[in-house]
């Protein structure tokens, strides 16, 4: 990794890490910022971060459940013509890929409101490991940029609450 790339990681990550110190909010959260977006998040929560090369993603593991919230910034502008069907259909194709032979399906899906604005969203579940697993997804398109709130765990693990205030209170950082 090049000095250059490795200064600028480190400067992310202390954005992040700054955020995390913002005062805990009245119902046990606190807000994520720093990055590209910004979204509450449950203050017990572990935090982790990662900056691959076609996105950057802020995730949170609950220490009791195992279940992981993510903030996901993936890299790269889309045409004009790309829509919020097809990041839904692009979702579908790569989750179907990442969980060949698992069992993976699309239990649910429809629109929804991430941070205000239209987006959609998808739960999916699969096989692992003989557990049950389900993942939440919602999806947003700004500028021809995507993000995406996403909640993963073993099925009846998840806090689903924790996924929708995470999606409510999603919304692009201040410059």
């Amino acid at each position: 990794m090049s000095y250059a790339r490795s200064l600028l990681m480190g400067g992310v990550f202390a954005g992040l890490l700054a955020g995390m110190a913002l005062p805990a909010l009245a119902d046990g959260s606190h807000k994520l910022a720093g990055t590209r977006f910004e979204m509450e998040v449950p203050n017990c929560w572990n935090t982790g971060y990662k900056d691959p090369d076609n996105m950057l993603m802020i995730f949170y593991k609950d220490p009791k459940s195992g279940a992981v919230l993510e903030g996901v910034y993936l890299r790269g502008a889309q045409p004009a013509s790309f829509s919020l069907k097809d990041f839904k259909k692009a979702r579908i194709d790569q989750q179907n890929k990442a969980y060949e032979g698992k069992s993976h399906k699309v239990a649910k899906e429809g629109d929804t409101t991430i941070g205000g604005a239209k987006g959609n969203y998808l739960l999916t579940t699969w096989k692992d490991g003989g557990k049950d697993m389900e993942k939440h997804t919602a999806q947003y398109l700004s500028d021809g940029h995507r993000y995406m709130v996403v909640m993963w765990g073993e099925k009846g693990k998840t806090d689903k609450k924790v996924f929708d205030k995470a999606v409510k209170t999603f919304a692009l950082a201040k410059p």
